[in-house]
């Protein structure tokens, strides 16, 4: 569950140019939830995103992730929890490194790195094989700088590599269950540590019965390697740092046809690994047609907030009356 607890932000305050961009909103996000989020410009919109991932700090009220505070937790620690993808296709790759060194940065993203670079054949397997439903030939592009790519290829990378993180240790898994876990923090301590020498003590075992064993030692290399593994993705069932999406108009600078699609992707990407998105867009066609719920700012506050069901019913010229409604009521409020 994803919070914004009365959040209010100003600009330039107590200046002549002071905008006030946030005016005390809340709002509640499921795990899973694909959120579209619509507004005129200096509406909230960017400026909400820019609070969930930590570039911007509110000037009062709480973001809170499985009801704990991240308000004043820094931009680069909350990039374990939180992806981007702008407008602009450059902002998401480095353009002077290749297709290949932007993914490997990507999947290492959170994670602790030394000094050596190294792109295992695995690895570059898993990327050739991650980029080839992209049907952009991308696959076969791996040497190439991503500076030399078109906007659509560059955005279609940066959606991807938004999605990768580097795997999280058992000590990090350890340390967020107790963090994040809803209800008695004592108690989820308890429970992650037990789990872990549970599963921890069933692979050592195992590992010494294939140690005494008559199999050769490549053999018995091969089946503890099985036996760590399975150990591993029994555990993982405790890590909560699942991805949060943030789309901030990322198919705006792209022709219609490659605009969707990215969009097209995009919604592959989010339910096939059931993320919870939000995404900020001025098109209300494509507001309407993605995603399970539809939020819509106004003059720095939320007007509406329409679930899934409710947005199935509604079109852009729903969405156009509604906004010209809120101007007429800023209109009389202001005579």
């Amino acid at each position: 569950m994803l919070s914004f607890k009365n959040v209010n932000k100003v600009f330039l305050k107590g200046t002549p140019d002071e905008k006030h961009a946030l005016k005390d909103v809340s709002f509640d996000i499921k795990d899973g939830e694909f959120v579209t989020i619509i507004g005129g410009n200096g509406s909230g919109k960017s400026t909400t995103l820019n609070i969930l991932a930590g570039t911007f700090k509110p000037d009062g009220g709480s973001v809170l992730l499985n009801n704990v505070d991240i308000t004043d937790i820094n931009e680069n620690t909350r990039a374990r929890y939180f992806s981007r993808v702008f407008q602009d296709p450059r902002m998401g790759t480095a353009g002077t490194m290749s297709v290949l060194e932007n993914l490997a940065i990507a999947s290492r993203k959170g994670s602790h790195r030394g000094f050596s670079w190294y792109v295992s054949k695995t690895e570059k397997e898993k990327y050739k094989a991650m980029l080839e439903p992209l049907h952009l030939g991308l696959e076969n592009r791996l040497s190439a700088k991503t500076e030399v790519l078109s906007g659509g290829q560059r955005q279609a990378l940066t959606l991807l590599m938004a999605t990768l993180r580097a795997e999280p240790t058992h000590k990090q898994i350890i340390s967020d269950y107790y963090t994040f876990s809803m209800g008695d923090k004592e108690q989820a301590k308890v429970e992650v540590t037990n789990a872990y020498d549970e599963y921890k003590n069933e692979y050592l075992e195992k590992k010494n019965e294939i140690l005494k064993s008559n199999l050769s030692r490549v053999e018995k290399k091969a089946k503890i390697k099985e036996a760590y593994a399975e150990f591993d993705k029994k555990f993982r069932k405790y890590d909560l740092t699942k991805q949060i999406l943030l789309l901030d108009e990322h198919t705006a600078a792209l022709d219609p046809k490659t605009a969707k699609k990215v969009l097209d992707l995009t919604n592959q990407i989010v339910n096939e690994n059931h993320l919870t998105t939000l995404m900020v867009t001025h098109n209300m066609r494509d507001a309407l047609l993605y995603g399970n719920r539809l939020i819509m700012f106004y003059e720095g506050k939320i007007i509406h907030d329409f679930n899934a069901e409710e947005k199935k019913k509604l079109t852009s010229a729903d969405l156009l009356r509604l906004f010209d409604e809120a101007d007429e009521k800023l209109h009389d409020s202001e005579n």
